[in-house]
């Protein structure tokens, strides 16, 4: 009888912890959208902040500045266009491409992209 007892209580415990679980993961769900929406928020007033500033630079006659990362980009974009062209049309995949040129993934898309457009134009 005295096992019974346990077990009968073990169970409930049991079936009260299930249902106490579904309460709370609805809480962490809610958090999680929260913060979602609210760094969405934040990335949509920086974008909005930054093209602001621009335009007033524009205004005031002053140059755009160009960061640094940017300029290297367009030269390592430039300096290995062709070469990305050539492994594309060879059959190699982005990846492998990346890889062996040490370039993002990113970059040999957009560039793929670009060569595909102008090949159909």
């Amino acid at each position: 009888m005295e096992q019974w007892t346990i077990v009968i209580v073990l169970l409930t415990i049991a079936i009260i912890l299930l249902f106490t679980s579904f309460f709370v993961k609805d809480n962490d769900r809610k958090f999680a959208d929260e913060m979602s929406e609210y760094t969405l928020q934040l990335t949509e007033e920086i974008h909005e902040l930054k093209q602001r500033i621009i335009a007033v630079e524009e205004e005031l006659g002053k140059e755009v500045p160009v960061s640094e990362d940017s300029q290297t980009v367009k030269k390592v974009h430039n300096l290995t266009k062709q070469h990305i062209i050539t492994l594309y049309t060879s059959g190699r995949t982005f990846d492998e491409i990346a890889e062996q040129l040490s370039v993002p993934i990113t970059t040999v898309q957009l560039v793929v992209d670009n060569y595909i457009e102008q090949s159909i134009v």
